[in-house]
């Protein structure tokens, strides 16, 4: 990747923001200094402990154990993966993957244990922590003044964590915790410092910095398919902008389990299935005989060679009934072939038909991408269809890490799709024509009306083009029978007061979220319960008159939400007789 520069010299506050792409197979880390005055360079981390030879952009992501403490990280632990498998966190992405992004296919894809007693937020606590150290080390020596620098924004630094499409509450509160436990950033200033960014949208980055822009003009639309160690990334994007150059989100992002390392199970199994009852079916070997093909085929095979050798046990091994001769088994193309196509038609069925329909130019881009003859067949499904593929890529580097810091500092996408229909489950004003289903279960409440349980509530609809920051506030309320609820259990409820927010993945928007036994219903998915303890609020309710004599407190809220970047931020704040209270902070995943 060449350096690239901003427009114009950077003018705010000193600070430094560090970019990481922990990738299921490799992890690569940007970071750019900003400094009054100067323009800005965005660089690569390019000296990792171990490396074959300076200059390396990624390392392999893993993380050995030894009786419960980290070992070592990244290249220096291949040698531990070799010896002692169990003992080393290996694709320990693809055990923070939702089953949304699962296909069939990927369904019965066999994920490698973590090591006894090791957990996926603690293996990415660890390898955060090796990523920072080792990133100090190469600004301070690589930096004027490096290691002054560094102290000096220390307390400062952003980092930024690419993520797939498909991650949504759940990953980013499991990388949070991370972070925080790797001290990369505080409890109390992560949701400051701690940003998160699309492996797609930084792609699109990084690949506009990086070719020729001039196929794209004002109105084009184009997508981006970043094709991944374990997924596949499809977002469409509509050119609003020349000068300056601004891009919006024209319809919600895909995500599907999907990438180079099922294209290695395949081996696996081909390999298995070829040396069962033989002398080489062993794990160890089969092991060795795929990481063979992944280091020295895969990312160049181009379909086209009939016949290949891969390295299988040592020059002297010979089975002349399976193909092996002086440590050497050969495999044709068309088996190779088998394994790639598996793999390219899920890539096929998850974004042909909206690619086909809505865009002129496909840029392809990560390190999957990379491979020839993926390039190659994807060329021939889109030519037919008018559609110009354009490959965006360094093998040597992962694109989501540099364009990760690009999005940050250039900030091109103005305007992101909402992927899910959000709201919240409330207690609705009873409607006959709406609620007719649950007429039963209509109840009166303490202000009065007859309300039913349960109710979707929308806040903002799927597919929702929203641009650049968004606040919305929505009003709520919560009333109790003020006979019936003495003060000390109007402070206990008060203390637990919350809010459930729901997503629906279909187009439509459906009435209910729960049904009359207060089980969700399939297909809505819960995100995050807003909650606060408001207990200190009791003190000041005043008891109001409801109809026909009847006594209540009633406490008035809002629920906040804050469109902005790639994240939706929600908040609760209630407010009575001038007291205030604002519950915490929940990021709610709801663009990508």
């Amino acid at each position: 990747m060449r350096h690239y520069y901003t427009n114009e010299p950077y003018k705010g506050a000193e600070a430094i923001i560090v970019a990481m792409d922990i990738g299921t197979t490799q992890t690569a880390v940007s970071l750019a200094h900003f400094f009054p005055g100067i323009k800005t360079q965005i660089r690569m981390v390019t000296l990792w402990p171990k490396g074959k030879h300076d200059n390396v952009m990624k390392i392999p992501s893993l993380v050995s154990y030894q009786k419960g403490k980290v070992k070592a990280c990244g290249a220096e632990a291949v040698r531990d993966l070799e010896e002692q498998p169990q003992n080393v966190a290996c694709w320990f992405k693809l055990h923070l993957h939702p089953a949304a992004m699962a296909t069939p296919n990927s369904q019965r894809f066999e994920i490698p244990p973590l090591p006894i007693g090791v957990t996926i937020e603690r293996v990415y606590a660890d390898f955060m922590r090796y990523l920072l150290k080792n990133t100090q080390q190469f600004f301070e020596a690589t930096v004027h003044n490096g290691k002054e620098i560094w102290g000096r924004v220390r307390d400062t630094i952003v980092i930024v964590l690419a993520t797939p499409n498909g991650w949504e509450l759940r990953e980013q509160s499991t990388l949070r915790k991370a972070a925080i436990k790797a001290s990369l950033v505080t409890e109390g200033n992560a949701d400051q410092l701690l940003q998160f960014v699309t492996e797609a949208e930084a792609s699109v980055h990084y690949a506009l910095a990086n070719q020729s822009d001039e196929w794209l003009k004002e109105d084009t639309k184009f997508a981006v398919v970043d094709c991944g160690g374990s997924t596949i990334d499809t977002t469409i994007y509509q050119c609003t902008s020349i000068d300056p150059l601004r891009l919006n989100e024209a319809c919600p992002s895909e995500c599907i389990q999907a990438g180079g390392i099922f294209v290695d199970r395949e081996i696996e199994k081909m390999l298995k299935e070829r040396l069962l009852g033989s002398s080489f079916d062993d794990p160890e070997i089969i092991r060795d005989t795929v990481k063979f093909f992944e280091d020295e085929v895969k990312p160049y095979f181009d379909g086209i060679m009939a016949e290949f050798n891969f390295k299988i046990g040592s020059v002297t091994d010979n089975d002349p009934s399976r193909e092996i001769n002086k440590g050497q088994i050969a495999v044709c193309g068309e088996d190779l072939k088998r394994a790639f196509d598996a793999v390219i038609d899920r890539i096929i069925e998850s974004c042909f038909e909206p690619l086909t329909s809505k865009v002129k130019y496909v840029l392809l881009v990560g390190g999957f991408a990379e491979s020839p003859y993926v390039r190659r067949v994807l060329q021939n499904i889109m030519d037919p269809k008018g559609i110009q593929t354009i490959v965006a890529g360094d093998y040597s580097m992962k694109a989501a890490a540099g364009g990760a810091m690009i999005g940050r500092t250039k900030q091109l996408v103005i305007a992101r799709a909402v992927k899910a229909t959000f709201g919240g489950c409330v207690r609705q004003n009873y409607d006959k024509k709406l609620h007719s289903g649950r007429k039963n279960a209509a109840q009166p409440y303490p202000d009065g009306k007859m309300r039913v349980d349960g109710a979707f509530h929308v806040w903002v609809k799927k597919g929702a083009i929203l641009l650049g920051t968004l606040a919305h506030k929505l009003s709520y309320h919560v009333a109790w029978d003020a006979v019936s609820t003495s003060r000390s259990e109007l402070v206990n409820r008060l203390g637990t007061t919350e809010v459930e927010v729901f997503a629906w993945e279909g187009d439509d928007c459906p009435i209910w979220c729960k049904d009359e036994r207060g089980v969700v219903l399939n297909g809505m998915r819960h995100i995050c319960t807003l909650n606060a303890n408001l207990s200190a609020l009791a003190g000041g309710l005043q008891i109001k008159d409801g109809p026909r004599g009847t006594k209540f407190y009633r406490v008035d809220y809002d629920v906040c939400i804050y469109f902005g970047g790639t994240q939706l931020h929600a908040k609760l704040q209630w407010k009575e007789k001038g007291l205030f209270c604002e519950g915490p902070v929940t990021v709610i995943p709801s663009v990508a």
